[in-house]
């Protein structure tokens, strides 16, 4: 039987295209604008001819070639539409018709079915004139031939160690029998610790322990546990050693406030002498709170979300630092196999882009990481979607 195939657009560095092919897809084609993220997916999709370019270049030609492929898949951008109030809507965004480019593909190619992932705020997401973009995206689907549902799942439920909700539309051409199928995934939204969740620690403590400032960047460790669970065994499947397991650069006061924090579990006030100062002042503490910095992970649950900007939201259980590339790949179920390129980490966007350091204006392995569709799931909803093509 030949397998089932699938186009990524905007790919990433390649968690979707994992997952599926895990499932048994040939991925023929991916397209991907960012130079890093696309230097990942190449590394670990070789097999894989993949387009880096705005999907605004990318001709209706290419998308010929693949016409009446199986599925056509991706996540296109969809944060610049306001989720409520026109102040924080972007008229000009450039992210606002690219869900429109994902749909000039899939009317040239006319595949056998359509899967986009989006955060799950694309429920709420506004047309600028007043109408929800998700209701445009399926009205576009249904004169293109196609049923949709969009669905809200939660990666904790698919074997990932991380509660994470995700919006994800599937659309089947019209007349083949999908939502009987697809809708019990949507069942599984809430936690619930009966569903056999994976915590933080059975994903990441048999890694190597790490010291801030100790290791190159591109260091490469050998295993020093042996693994401890079957969540831990399917991670180093085909991998003898590792890589993106290098600590930030955290200093001598950084390392003591998060050691505080560990002590006291998250849950005690900072002393004045660890509290973070005003920028610009060191003399002086910061009036600002940030509550979503630099929290202590709760190893005995799944890990909360992994963000694009994770590097500086969370603190090892036990060690005194920001989570590594590689412990974060793992709450996304990337195996140590799956290499990150580029660099690990970079100043903001706009800091970059005030500074004019353009040739860092891309996403850096930790954006890549909390960007990406957790390959455990991807292989989960493609296994659904090849039992439903295959009938």
């Amino acid at each position: 039987m030949n397998k089932l195939k699938a186009l990524d657009l905007f790919a990433g560095a390649g968690g979707l295209s994992k997952g599926f092919m895990d499932a048994g897809f040939e991925i023929p084609c991916a397209i991907e604008l960012d130079l890093w993220a696309s230097d990942t997916y190449k590394a670990n999709h070789p097999h894989t001819t993949l387009i880096t370019d705005d999907m605004r270049n990318v001709k209706d030609s290419i998308f010929k070639k693949y016409k009446g492929i199986d599925l056509v898949m991706g996540g296109p951008p969809c944060q610049g539409f306001s989720i409520s109030a026109s102040n924080r809507r972007k008229a000009d965004d450039p992210r606002n018709l690219l869900y429109l480019e994902f749909i000039r593909a899939v009317s040239i190619i006319k595949p056998r079915a359509v899967l986009i992932e989006n955060v799950r705020e694309i429920q709420r997401f506004k047309l600028p004139d007043g109408r929800l973009l998700c209701d445009d995206i399926k009205d576009r689907l249904e004169k293109l031939g196609y049923e949709s549902e969009m669905l809200i799942l939660n990666s904790s439920h698919f074997g990932v160690p991380q509660v994470r909700l995700r919006a994800f539309i599937f659309a089947f051409q019209r007349g083949i029998d999908f939502l009987d199928q697809i809708r019990p995934l949507g069942g599984l939204v809430n936690f619930d610790k009966s569903a056999g969740n994976i915590s933080l620690w059975d994903a990441i403590s048999d890694l190597p322990k790490v010291t801030p400032s100790t290791l190159k960047e591109d260091a490469i460790q050998d295993y020093n546990h042996a693994p401890k669970n079957e969540y831990q065994k399917k991670m180093r499947e085909k991998s003898r050693r590792i890589e993106n397991h290098i600590p930030m650069r955290h200093t001598p006061r950084m390392i003591e406030r998060f050691s505080f924090l560990i002590k006291n579990e998250g849950l005690a006030e900072l002393p004045e002498s660890l509290s973070p100062r005003l920028r610009g002042d060191a003399n002086k503490i910061s009036e600002k709170k940030y509550d979503q910095n630099h929290r202590r992970l709760d190893p005995l649950k799944p890990s909360p979300t992994i963000t694009a900007s994770f590097y500086s939201s969370f603190i090892h259980p036990f060690q005194p630092r920001n989570l590594t590339v590689r412990e974060a790949a793992r709450l996304q179920s990337f195996p140590d196999s799956f290499a990150f390129k580029g660099k690990r980490t970079t100043l903001s966007k706009k800091l970059l882009a005030k500074k004019g350091v353009v040739e860092d204006l891309h996403l850096d392995q930790f954006n890549q990481v909390g960007n990406s569709v957790p390959p455990l799931l991807a292989k989960a909803l493609a296994k659904k979607i090849k039992a439903i093509l295959s009938k």
